[in-house]
């Protein structure tokens, strides 16, 4: 099929993307004994990288078949390197990291948008994200990154569910913002295993006003989402979302991470994709085990606080059944 992408199940082109990783670095490995200047000169790999990301590119437009789309991952993914060589060779990192990884931040995006591929949109947006968490870290911003791809997340999956002409576009970053913030909750979560958080400076923005933002974007999208749906404000099962949703987030407040995984099941259940509703699952999973594991407090607490979340769930079950569906089944 010329020009367009074959279409298969996500396994295989888990496994092409892998593929066109390890292929991508024996291509490195060939420039590297064939164009030794290449990494010496910034300028030269510049140029280079972006001359094989373009032909990259016009391989994705026009090659059919498995083949094809892995060898032009390899050669994207290869000027890729080339290009941060060049971009971090002319910045100083001691003092410029920020700069650095802000200008490939948005080469990757950049790339996410164009390249006509799959798993290459998913890998650029991911990438998109964690080097967005590495430019905010050396200017102590590292706590707005879980907000920022929060609302990226929002937006891709809902552009997904209301332009079906750019599913294809909106459908693979989706996924890699939904993976960039599993990474931007799990360095917060985990912050002393990450191994940057030693030398990031005092924030501008604290972790608390970082957490913050994520709720209300988790709430923003509850009254997105119910727009969508075309459920009336005034209608009694709106209000009941809408408290409920305000009610989990403040309980999360202190526990990162969960907003975010219920955002990826919300997310998911609005595009109709089960993998999404899994991945949020599975985050949900990780980040109460992970703030239960690392909560500073005696076993009876803990175990108070998973008492008092069972019996909030099943609350928020009986709700569900006794006044949002009872309504939904009288209109």
């Amino acid at each position: 099929m010329s020009g367009g992408e074959a279409h298969g199940p996500w396994y295989v082109r888990v496994m092409l993307g892998i593929a066109g990783l390890i292929a991508a670095i024996f291509l490195l490995g060939f420039f590297g004994l064939a164009l030794r200047g290449i990494f010496d000169s910034k300028g030269a790999a510049i140029i280079v990288g972006a001359m094989i990301v373009a032909g990259a590119y016009v391989m994705l437009r026009f090659a059919s078949g498995d083949f094809g789309a892995m060898f032009s991952l390899a050669l994207s993914l290869a000027g890729q390197v080339l290009l941060a060589v060049g971009i971090f060779g002319v910045f100083d990192t001691r003092h410029d990291a920020a700069a650095a990884w802000t200008a490939m931040a948005l080469v990757e995006l950049g790339l996410a948008f164009a390249m006509p591929n799959y798993i290459h949109r998913l890998a650029a947006a991911l990438a998109v994200g964690v080097m967005l968490q590495l430019a905010l870290t050396p200017v102590g911003g590292r706590a707005l990154t879980a907000g920022v791809l929060a609302a990226a997340l929002v937006l891709a999956w809902f552009a997904a569910y209301r332009l079906q002409q750019a599913r294809e576009v909106f459908i693979p970053i989706g996924y890699g913002a939904a993976l960039a913030l599993v990474v931007a909750e799990s360095a917060r979560s985990w912050t002393r295993w990450i191994f940057w958080s030693e030398r990031a400076p005092a924030g501008w923005i604290t972790p608390q006003a970082g957490q913050g933002i994520v709720l209300l974007v988790f709430v923003a999208a509850i009254v997105a989402y119910l727009q969508l749906v075309g459920w009336r404000t005034s209608e009694r099962r709106s209000v009941v979302a809408l408290a409920t949703a305000v009610l989990v987030a403040a309980a999360s407040f202190k526990a990162p991470g969960i907003a975010s995984g219920l955002l990826m099941v919300l997310a998911g259940f609005a595009a109709g994709r089960r993998v999404m509703i899994g991945l949020g699952i599975a985050a949900l999973l990780f980040y109460l085990s992970s703030y239960y594991y690392l909560l500073d407090a005696t076993l009876l607490y803990k175990a108070g606080v998973l008492a008092a979340t069972g019996v909030e769930l099943l609350a928020a079950r009986w709700v569900v059944l006794n006044l949002v569906l009872a309504e939904e089944a009288r209109a």
